[in-house]
C-alpha cells in the first residue's frame, strides 16, 4: 500500500537519493580535475554519496556500507570481490571480539554487577555519583561497545532522577549527558573500544606496514582518557550546576536486589578467566617476538573460545545478540578508504594540502588534522565514516613528509571519537537522548567547550607522552 501522506523525512530522504542519482550521473560523464584520474573521480563521488547517505541516514547506516561496495564494480572501478573483500578484513575480528565480550558479560551478569558495586561508592553526593557513572561507563567502554556501557547505565540513572524530590532539569541532563561522553572517551583506551580503533590500525598495517600492538594503542588512548573524563565531568558540571547537592539513590538498592550475579557462579568464573587470557595474550607482542597480526591472532582465538562449547560462555544462538550492522558498517568504510588510496583521490588530496602545510612543523600539521577531522563528525555523523576518510589521509600526509605514520594516523583515529556536539554524532549520544532529558541544543552547549577542550588537549598528551614512544 503506497502511503497516502509523506513525512517530511519521506521527503528529506527522497531529495537525498535525487542528490546520490545526480552524484553517480555526474562523475560518470564530466571529466575529472586536473590530476586526479578517472576512477579517483568516480571514487570520490561514492565519498560524496556516502556523506551525504549518512549524514542525513536516509537509509540505515550499515547499508550504506553495502552501497559503498556495489558502486565500486557498477561504475568500473575495481571488481566485486576486491571491493567485498573489507568485509572479511581482520579489522573486524576486533570488532566482533568486543561485542561478543559484551554479550558474555551481559549473560553472565557482570556488566550489572560491576555497575551496582560501583555505583554503591558514590553515595548520594551529585558530584562524586556523576563521576562515579562516568568512570564506570569509561571502563566497560575499553572492554565492550561503548554502546552497550550507556544502554546499561541510562536506566540507573533515570532511576535515580526520578526518585528525586522535584523536577531538576540540571541533574538530568549532567547524568544522561555525562554517561554518553563517558562511553565515548572511554572506547578511545583500547583497540577493541571503538571502531576508529582498529580502523587506525588497520589502514597503518595495509598503507605503512606497520604493526600497532595493543599495548601501543593503550599507550595512545588512554592518555585521552585519562585526561578528557574529569574534563567532561568538570565542564558539565559549570554548565549544568546541579540544583541540589545529594539526591536519593534507591534505585541502585532496587537494582541491587535484582542482581543475582556472583563472582562464586562458575559461569562468571569462566567468563573472567577467558577475558583475563585475552588481556595477556593480547599485550605479550609487546614483550616477546610473536608472528605477525598476534591482535587479530588473539582476537579470532577469543571468539572461538567463547563460543565453544563448555568451555565458552556462549552458544551461537548468542550471536542473534551481536549487531552485525556494525562489521557490514566497517566493512564498507574500509572498502571507502581503501578505494580512496587505491584510486588516486588520497594522493591527489595530499597534494592539494602539501603547499599549506610545507615547511610546518609536526604539532601545525598534526593539530590540523585534529581540528578537521574532529569537525569532519557534524557532516559524517559516524565515527567509522570519519576515521575511514581521514585516517588514510593522515598516512599520506606522514609518509610524503617523512613522519612518523603512527603519529599522523593516530590524531586523526582519536579525533574521529570527538563526537560530542549532537545527539545523531554517535549512538551513545542517541541513547543518551532519548531519555528525554536533554534537548540537542543542550549537548551542543557542552560538547562545543569539550570539543575545544579535547583538541587543546592533543598537544599536551604529544609532548608528555607520544613524543617519548613513537
Amino acid at each position: 500500500m503506497i502511503p497516502s501522506r509523506l513525512t517530511r523525512k519521506d521527503v528529506s530522504s527522497v531529495i537525498v537519493y535525487i542528490l546520490c542519482f545526480l552524484v553517480i550521473i555526474l562523475v560518470s560523464v564530466l571529466s575529472p580535475p586536473f590530476g586526479l584520474p578517472d576512477a579517483g573521480f568516480k571514487m570520490l563521488g561514492i565519498a560524496i554519496v556516502a556523506a551525504l547517505l549518512w549524514s542525513s541516514e536516509a537509509i540505515p547506516i550499515p547499508l550504506t556500507g553495502f552501497v559503498i561496495i556495489l558502486l565500486q564494480p557498477l561504475l568500473g572501478i575495481t571488481d566485486l570481490p576486491s571491493a567485498l573483500s573489507y568485509i572479511a578484513h581482520p579489522v573486524n575480528l576486533l570488532i566482533f571480539i568486543g561485542l561478543s565480550l559484551g554479550v558474555a558479560m551481559g549473560k553472565v551478569g557482570l556488566d550489572t554487577k560491576i555497575t551496582v558495586e560501583a555505583l554503591k561508592l558514590g553515595g548520594t553526593e551529585v558530584k562524586r555519583l556523576l563521576m562515579v557513572m562516568m568512570v564506570v561507563v569509561a571502563f566497560l567502554s575499553m572492554w565492550i561497545a561503548n554502546t552497550s556501557a550507556v544502554a546499561i547505565m541510562v536506566p540507573i540513572a533515570v532511576g535515580i532522577i526520578r526518585l528525586a524530590e522535584k523536577n531538576y532539569e540540571n541533574i538530568g541532563k549532567l547524568f544522561t549527558i555525562g554517561i554518553a561522553y563517558a562511553g565515548t572517551i572511554g572506547g578511545m583506551a583500547t583497540p577493541v573500544g571503538t571502531t576508529p580503533n582498529p580502523i587506525t590500525i588497520g589502514f597503518l598495517s595495509d598503507m605503512a606496514d606497520i604493526d600497532i600492538t595493543f599495548l601501543d594503542w593503550v599507550m595512545i588512548g588512554l592518555p585521552f582518557v585519562v585526561v578528557l573524563l574529569p574534563l567532561a565531568w568538570y565542564v558539565l558540571l559549570r554548565i549544568f550546576p546541579p540544583e541540589v547537592d545529594e539526591v536519593e539513590i534507591g534505585s541502585i538498592r532496587e537494582k541491587e536486589r535484582e542482581v543475582t550475579t556472583s563472582f562464586e557462579d562458575p559461569e562468571v568464573r569462566k567468563f573472567l578467566v577467558i577475558f583475563l587470557l585475552l588481556v595477556l595474550l593480547w599485550i605479550l607482542d609487546s614483550f616477546l617476538t610473536l608472528p605477525g597480526n598476534w591482535l587479530y591472532m588473539v582476537s579470532l582465538f577469543g571468539i572461538i573460545l567463547l563460543y565453544f562449547p563448555k568451555l565458552g560462555v556462549l552458544g551461537w544462538e548468542d550471536t542473534n545478540k551481536i549487531s552485525w550492522g556494525t562489521l557490514i558498517l566497517i566493512g564498507g568504510g574500509l572498502s571507502l578508504g581503501g578505494g580512496l588510496v587505491a584510486t588516486g583521490v588520497v594522493e591527489w588530496i595530499v597534494d592539494l594540502l602539501i603547499p599549506m602545510m610545507h615547511d610546518q612543523p609536526l604539532m601545525f600539521i598534526a593539530l590540523a588534522i585534529v581540528i578537521v577531522t574532529s569537525l569532519s563528525t557534524l557532516v559524517f555523523c559516524s565515527l567509522t565514516a570519519t576515521s575511514s576518510t581521514f585516517v588514510p589521509i593522515a598516512i599520506a600526509i606522514a609518509i610524503q613528509f617523512n613522519i612518523n605514520p603512527i603519529i599522523l594516523a593516530a590524531a586523526a583515529g582519536i579525533a574521529s571519537s570527538f563526537a560530542f556536539l549532537l545527539p545523531a554524532n554517535t549512538p551513545p549520544n542517541a541513547i543518551a537522548h532519548q531519555s528525554g532529558y536533554f534537548d540537542s541544543k543542550d549537548m551542543f552547549k557542552a560538547g562545543i567547550v569539550l570539543l575545544l577542550l579535547s583538541i587543546a588537549a592533543f598537544p599536551i598528551v604529544y609532548l608528555l607522552v607520544w613524543q617519548w614512544i613513537f
